[in-house]
């Protein structure tokens, strides 16, 4: 414990904000601060969007919504430096965004149709992204065409 503290004063969570309601009716299957940055993190939602917020200075904020999937978005990746976000969607499609102003720059669609379920920058170099597809094609063809 830091210095003569209790447990429950090390704790002691005061001043509880709401940050995900624009969420409200769908799952958040993750949230994610970004790299060395205490106030700066985002959230994936099964509505098809990502939020960017900010914790401090307060009052707790959303910068910006990223909207563009046409499906629940599964997972979500900052880049080393913060300045891309890759996503993973049920809609088959992986984008790469500019958190900063909320531009999509990149939308990849999967070869088989398939939901994609997870993703991640490659640690060292953000030039490199990895997914992970579920097996077979989406529930229905929402973005991309099919071969």
């Amino acid at each position: 414990m830091a210095g003569d503290t209790t447990l429950s004063e090390n704790y002691a969570f005061t001043g509880v904000f709401h940050v995900f309601d624009q969420h409200m009716d769908n799952a958040v299957p993750k949230v994610q601060f970004a790299h060395d940055e205490r106030h700066l993190l985002a959230c994936c939602s099964l509505d098809g969007t990502i939020s960017v917020c900010r914790l401090a200075p307060g009052p707790p904020a959303v910068l910006r919504v990223l909207r563009g999937h046409a499906g629940g978005v599964a997972d979500f990746a900052w880049s080393l430096s913060n300045d891309v976000l890759v996503s993973a969607s049920l809609d088959g499609t992986l984008r790469l965004w500019a958190p900063a102003d909320g531009r999509c720059i990149r939308r990849v669609c999967d070869p088989d149709g398939a939901a994609l379920l997870c993703c991640a920058f490659q640690p060292l170099n953000n030039n490199l992204t990895v997914v992970s597809a579920g097996a077979g094609p989406p529930a229905s063809p929402w973005n991309c065409p099919q071969p």
